[in-house]
């Protein structure tokens, strides 16, 4: 069995950022998001909330509704290039060089849009990156998701699929995360570390002996 060493993106690789909305602002200002945009995603956030089906304002991508799919892959490359790598920590990058080293194989495993997460894989020489997986129909997005969001429950059972398909060993892995939702995702390893940890996460960490790290 492998070895993985598995890290969240956003406020964890990306410092006190989430690439989400440095990408919205970004579309936003170029004009590929309008207004009208907003306006449905607004819409649709506040038909799921009366509803109560899937509330949850992370689910709701359909200010992307109707973008072209190769628009939004180049945009995000050059969105990546100018105002995300910025904020994309040292010290990440060398805790993931020397996991590598040491033989683990790097895991990226985010909630953000999978357009991202292609960049963000190519950018610190992971092995495996899972994102937000975008609905795809005819060259155009839906603004649904096609998977498993990666967020809270969604992000274990993603991290669980993916040690079955590759025989991880999760016991002699690593996972790095900020946030008190990933606690079921970091609880799923040997090594759990809570990175630039919000408090409850951070209290939680203490309390159960899991390493605590800033980035």
């Amino acid at each position: 069995m492998i070895k993985a060493a598995v890290f969240d993106i956003d406020h964890t690789i990306l410092k006190k950022q989430s690439s989400e909305r440095i990408f919205i602002k970004y579309l936003r200002q170029k004009g590929i998001v309008t207004t009208r945009d907003i306006v449905r995603f607004i819409f649709t956030f506040l038909t799921k909330l009366i509803s109560l089906n899937g509330i949850h304002v992370k689910n709701n991508k359909s200010y992307l509704k109707g973008k072209d799919v190769k628009v939004l892959e180049a945009e995000a490359a050059k969105c990546f290039q100018k105002e995300i790598i910025p904020y994309i920590s040292t010290e990440a990058l060398k805790e993931m060089q020397k996991k590598k080293e040491s033989g683990y194989i790097i895991v990226l495993l985010s909630g953000t849009l999978d357009v991202l997460v292609k960049q963000f894989k190519e950018y610190c020489k992971a092995d495996v990156a899972i994102g937000t997986n975008l609905e795809r129909v005819d060259g155009q997005l839906t603004g649904e998701l096609k998977s498993t969001h990666a967020y809270g429950r969604g992000k274990a059972k993603l991290l669980e699929d993916l040690a079955l398909k590759m025989e991880i060993d999760l016991k002699n892995s690593y996972a790095y995360a900020d946030h008190f939702s990933d606690i079921k995702f970091l609880s799923m390893v040997g090594n759990p570390v809570a990175v630039n940890a919000h408090l409850g996460l951070r209290l939680y960490a203490k309390m159960n002996g899991w390493s605590v790290a800033d980035f």
